[in-house]
């Protein structure tokens, strides 16, 4: 009786755990695809402003930095996106396979948790090849202006 009562209490514990840490993963993976968004488009309007205001006329041989830069970001941007979409697919997919498993007993797996991480994966890729396309325009562009 009283091994029973601490397996429920184990249990009990090991469900408030999880809980807990499944909030933390939301939190955490919300702040991730804010920040990214975040950080990619506006780093594109400073690149705009930077444009406008501290080089108007850059220096025709760096204008394919430029143009990098602003294809990286895009991309990074569009496939954060795709995250988000393939996101809610596992989570509809994980739902509905976590109700074949309590009534049918019978075991599936989603790819889309796997596609949506790997998203997130080029995303901060893309945004790393974006910022370092900006910086050698920026670099190219202040240093020998001056």
């Amino acid at each position: 009786m009283a091994g029973e009562s601490k397996d429920l209490s184990d249990h009990q514990m090991y469900l408030d755990e999880r809980k807990l840490l499944i909030e933390a993963l939301r939190e955490s993976s919300q702040s991730f695809d804010k920040a990214m968004v975040t950080l990619a488009s506006g780093s594109f309007g400073f690149t705009i402003a930077f444009l406008k205001d501290v080089a108007p006329r850059p220096f025709q041989n760096t204008l394919w930095l430029l143009a990098s830069s602003w294809i990286c970001f895009a991309f990074s941007l569009i496939v954060i996106l795709l995250s988000f979409l393939f996101s809610q697919k596992a989570c509809r997919e994980q739902i509905e396979i976590a109700f074949a498993v309590l009534v049918n007993k019978e075991t599936k797996a989603t790819p889309w948790g796997t596609a949506t991480t790997i998203c997130n994966y080029i995303s901060i890729i893309a945004l790393v090849f974006a910022v370092t396309f900006w910086c050698l325009f920026a670099y190219w562009n202040v240093h020998f202006t001056s």
